[in-house]
């Protein structure tokens, strides 16, 4: 099975931001691609908060074109904050944390304060 995660950078305050690609139409897959990136260089992106729900992966997305299920939730989400014709940038925890990796988990959860700090927006 591959992976959609790269190593994150621990020196430099690493992160993954999620670029959602836009769609015209509401029902097309979600498609979208993950990216490092630094709190020290400022990204300018929003956070997505959100209630996990079940946590039952049943939802098809594509990140970075490979296949990958999350939860209803966050598919419903995704979908009505998707543009219709220009990428969205959105830090967004259960995607942006590889939450399989425990020692990034146990890395990125520290930063979550200051993620939510930096962003332009923070969507609910």
């Amino acid at each position: 099975m591959s992976t959609i995660y790269q190593s994150l950078s621990s020196d430099r305050q690493g992160i993954r931001l999620l670029r959602l690609h836009p769609s015209e139409a509401f029902d097309d897959i979600i498609r979208c691609t993950l990216f490092p990136a630094s709190l020290e260089d400022e990204p300018e992106y929003e956070a997505l908060s959100y209630v996990w729900g079940p946590l039952k992966f049943t939802q098809d997305i594509l990140v970075d074109e490979k296949p990958f299920k999350i939860t209803k939730n966050l598919e419903c989400a995704l979908r009505y904050f998707r543009h219709a014709s220009s990428d969205r940038v959105l830090w967004v925890d259960a995607l942006c944390i590889n939450q399989t990796d425990v020692a990034e988990r146990n890395y990125q959860v520290p930063l979550m304060k200051e993620i939510y700090s930096r962003c332009a927006r923070d969507l609910a």
